[in-house]
């Protein structure tokens, strides 16, 4: 039988399916700065209270909705794929998550407890730097560096494009704080230019350069440790 009731709701007799995935999905869909049970709850089309089945408290809700978030990225190295390009395709991967779902990166970073993907992901992401040379504090040192990096990253380029209460947003003040500073220094213009460009540019790009980097340090670690 169809369901002609108005807005695609669910017809007498026919209660909505809640699970914690679904829950964790409508998070997402709602945006984890924003969600609440309670509009979980009216996202799902049930009372807020019966989410308590599945989870425990807001923080099980985050973990939950992390979890979801980063259920679709694979871990493994692909066959004929360096380590290199495999670090860098998994912190794009997670860079995609975090753009793509606003308030994953700030949860990550402030959950009192690592949520079970994050430390599923980091330890695949150790195996396979240790598969390709690297000594275990090594490899536990470059995924460290790189995914903090990454959710720093996120997180800073997030409350960049926020508001501030009279109308610009954060770059913009913290743009023209340092023109204004730097104005006054002749010596420091190409410095300024540069921390300029970085606030105005693509954020993506800058938290690449960023992975370069540490990247770069990782290479010289893994010639370290052959030679070793």
């Amino acid at each position: 039988m169809s369901d002609n009731s108005p807005s695609g709701r669910r017809g007498a007799g026919r209660p909505p399916r809640v699970s914690r995935a679904t829950i964790a999905e409508a998070a997402l869909r709602i945006g984890l700065d924003k969600a609440t049970l309670v509009l979980i709850g009216r996202e799902l089309g049930v009372d807020h209270s019966s989410l308590y089945r599945h989870v425990r408290s807001r923080d099980d809700l985050m973990t939950a909705a992390v979890d979801e978030a980063l259920a679709g990225i694979s871990w493994r190295c692909n066959e004929g794929e360096d380590w290199r390009a495999y670090l860098t395709r998994v912190a794009e991967a997670v860079w995609d998550v975090y753009e793509a779902n606003p308030g994953v990166a700030e949860t990550i970073r402030t959950l009192d407890a690592m949520p079970p993907s994050v430390i599923r992901a980091f330890v695949a992401i150790c195996g396979e730097l240790r598969t390709a040379g690297f000594s275990a504090s090594d490899a536990v040192l470059a995924v460290d560096s790189v995914m903090d990096m990454t959710v720093d990253s996120a997180v800073g380029w997030r409350r960049l494009t926020a508001p501030t209460p009279d109308g610009p947003v954060v770059a913009d003040r913290m743009r023209h704080a340092l023109e204004s500073e730097f104005a006054a220094h002749a010596d420091w213009a190409e410095f300024g230019s540069l921390m300029a460009g970085a606030l105005t540019g693509s954020p993506r790009t800058w938290w690449h350069r960023k992975l370069d980097l540490i990247l770069d340090g990782a290479a010289v670690s893994l010639a370290r440790c052959g030679q070793g």
